[in-house]
């Protein structure tokens, strides 16, 4: 029995792997492209653009969490030791570029200059502060320091279960 339910959640770790790295790091490296883009096309249309980034990178974290919690699920990130770092890397970007073109889709709502303007200087802000913070955290944690990390080194999220 219990090589049965160990086939089954490596079976399970798989299909998941094979389907969430492509899917989620796709849509993790294209989003704030498009997110740029839509800025760019509210800007000079000043029209609004329908988007869901928020929602989408709520929906990318649970993903990301239920791949932390479960033991079995977590075996990726150590065949793939680049990969934690690299959806962090990329759901800190969209973050700020998804807020910086909410406000701006906000403040193209109206057709009030200022508030126009307002969204314009917040979309630039929050590129310029993705920027920083990106810079700052990872002089502060250097890439290569979590590169040398053990197995057992790795933060246990599944105790218990």
């Amino acid at each position: 029995m219990d090589k049965l339910l160990k086939a089954i959640s490596n079976l399970i770790a798989i299909i998941y792997g094979v389907l969430y790295i492509p899917i989620i790091l796709m849509i993790l490296i294209f989003a704030p492209i498009k997110g740029i883009a839509d800025g760019v096309k509210i800007i000079q249309t000043g029209y609004t653009v329908t988007n869901d980034y928020i929602s989408l990178i709520i929906a990318i974290l649970i993903l990301t969490y239920i791949s932390l919690r479960f033991r079995n699920l977590r075996k990726m990130y150590v065949m793939f030791p680049s990969l934690f770092e690299t959806i962090k890397f990329l759901t800190i970007t969209n973050l700020f570029v998804a807020l910086g073109v909410e406000v701006l889709n906000w403040s193209y709502i109206t057709l009030n200059t200022g508030r126009h303007r307002f969204g314009i200087i917040i979309f630039i802000i929050s590129l310029i502060l993705w920027r920083v913070f990106i810079s700052v955290y990872y002089s502060k944690n250097p890439i290569a320091d979590f590169m040398l990390r053990d197995e057992e080194k790795m933060q246990n999220y599944s105790e218990g279960v």
